[in-house]
Order: C-alpha cells, then structure tokens, then sequence
C-alpha cells in the first residue's frame, strides 16, 4: 500500500465520524457549544497528500521529517523515520475537533503549554505542514494533553493554540508531535538481553583499559560482575554500581543522529554478549558516537538488525548515557 493510499484510507475514516460531531454541535447553544466539534484544521483533510515535510519547533531546536522517494526521514541526516509515524501526525491534526474554549491571556498560556514555542524553556511545540516548495499549509502549537477530560467513549485531549489567534483550546484528539526523536524513529543503538551481557570495557585511547566481567550470579538470580586488575588496596564500590556499569551497554538510546563524519576517537567502550557478539562504542573528540560489531555472535538476526542500523551513522548520547561509556576505575571502586 503507498503512503498515498494509507493516508487517504485514515482520511476516508475520519469522514465517517463527522455526521455525530456536527450533530452534537447543532443541539448546542452557548458560544463554546456553537464551535464544538468543529474541525481546528479544517483544510487539512483536502491538503494532506500534499505535504512532505512536518517541522516540530520546541525552544531553538527543530526536528523535521521529510517524505522522499516513498519514504520518510529526518531532515539533515536522512535517518529512516519509523512507519506510519508521518501519516499518524498528519491523520491526528486533521482531526482534532475543538471541544472548549479557553484562555486568551498570554500570562495563563503556560499553565496549559500553548506559550510561545520558540522563547525561553517552552514547553509548547510548534508543529508546521509544509508541502514540496516549503510553503506551510498548516501549523499548530500543541500543549499539555489532557487524558480524561473529554466526555465519550475517547475522553483523550489535548491544549492547542493557532500561532495567529490568541483563543486556545481543549480539542478532541491528541497529536503525538515532539523534538524527542524517541517519538518518530527507533532511537536504540543497542537493544540487548541484559541477561546475557558478558564482559565490558572501558579505555581512552593510549590509556589504561578497564574490565568488568561476569562471573556468576547472585542469590537473587542476577549478574555478578568483578573488576580486571583491582589495584591493591581498592574495592568495587557495590555489586549494583559494576552490574550497571556492563549492562547499561545493552540499552543505549541517542538523543540526534547524523551521517558518520569521522573524526578522532579518543574513548573506546566495548560489550560482550554471552554468543560472542562483540560490538565496540567510539567516541570522538565532540562526543559524538558510533558503534562497530568486531564479531558476529550467533544470533545471527541480532547481529545483522544491529549492523543494518548503525553502520554509517553517529550519535549524541544524553550526557548521563554518555558518561556511561567513560567509565574509569575511580568511578567504579574506592
């Protein structure tokens, strides 16, 4: 099915819900009633097949997901957005219906995040519809999302507000739309079993190595982990700090990506799996990482899924992941 036909096919579904919405708006009377359930993006529905490019604006960062060649990507880089995720944004804008009126003060827009996105720590989100020559069809501010507060069998919502007009809203539906990669593309680098983590170690380039091996397991059935070459008179801090110290190499998420732009590796950080899948994180001078399997394991679908995402590519860590692959022996003993 072509993203055309999967769009259309969402679009033709929410048609059907409308003859109930514009019903219950015709039995209203007050001022919020007489534009209940009406559309907030009304053009939207006939546009969205004309969009390729969504831009989601939060503070000075900007994401944008790109349609090319039957595809969907991050801007920039070109790394593969997950599937459907571009179509869904679109699908849920178009179908946000306004539900309450509220607030037309500036000073109250941030208890509902509908401020504006782009001044000081915002936590409103500035989403844009752009079509092939960049024109923006449609944009909205997103704000808090407000589970349970809409009556109906989908008592989901969510706080909005057109950059242009100073009304905000509680509209029915919700738009899953953030700078948080984590929302549009699979953002692991590794995705491991922690339970069968093997061995780790930890070294600056033309400096010492540091090694935590598993040797066992615990009363309790987890990992029991020991450090390589203790110096004399140290001692691991706690079997919980070296436990984590290995398996938090099985699950590392990133925070951006780019096309692999080489540069010096001054930091090495490497994990064993119980297979003898071996996989090896480098860091480069500006902390960005990328991560190389030195030997296949037998799982031979893991090995080939982790090579197929991550060769060709380097990722920014959140710091307290990156600090994760500069582990030294002051960190982990006392």
């Amino acid at each position: 099915m072509t993203p055309r036909s999967v769009i259309a096919l969402a679009l033709a579904a929410i048609v059907t819900t409308a003859g109930a919405a514009w019903q219950w708006q015709a039995n209203s009377t007050g001022f919020v009633e007489a534009e209940r359930g009406q559309r907030l993006l009304p053009a939207l529905l006939g546009q969205a097949n004309d969009i390729t490019a969504i831009s989601v604006t939060r503070g000075k960062r900007t994401v944008r997901i790109e349609r090319k060649d039957g595809a969907y990507v991050l801007g920039g880089s070109g790394y593969p957005v997950r599937g459907g995720k571009f179509q869904t944004a679109i699908v849920a804008a178009a179908s946000l219906e306004k539900f309450d009126a509220k607030t037309t003060r500036t000073d109250k827009y941030p208890l509902i995040e509908v401020e504006d996105p782009v001044v000081g720590d915002a936590k409103s989100r500035l989403v844009q519809f752009q079509d092939a020559s960049g024109t923006t069809l449609a944009e909205i501010i997103l704000g808090k999302k407000a589970r349970g507060r809409i009556g109906g069998a989908i008592g989901d919502g969510q706080y909005v507000r057109l950059p242009d007009d100073k009304q905000s809203w509680l509209v029915r539906g919700l738009v899953e739309a953030d700078t948080d990669l984590g929302i549009w593309v699979d953002d692991a680098i590794t995705d491991m079993n922690i339970d069968f983590v093997a061995l780790a170690t930890f070294e600056p380039v033309g400096g010492d190595k540091l090694t935590v091996r598993r040797t066992g397991v615990t009363e309790g059935g987890q990992g029991k982990f020991e450090v390589d070459s203790l110096p004399e008179g140290r001692k691991p801090k706690n079997d919980l700090t070296l436990r984590y110290a290995v398996q938090d190499l099985g699950n590392v998420k990133f925070v951006d990506v780019r096309k692999d732009a080489g540069g010096e590796i001054v930091r090495r950080a490497t994990l064993l799996m119980a297979d003898g899948l071996l996989m090896q994180f480098n860091i480069t001078a500006d902390d960005w990482v990328s991560l190389s399997v030195l030997n296949d394991g037998q799982d031979k679908t893991t090995t080939k899924d982790l090579k197929a995402r991550t060769e060709g590519w380097q990722y920014k860590l959140a710091d307290y992941k990156l600090k994760q692959l500069k582990l030294t022996m002051a960190d982990l003993t006392e």
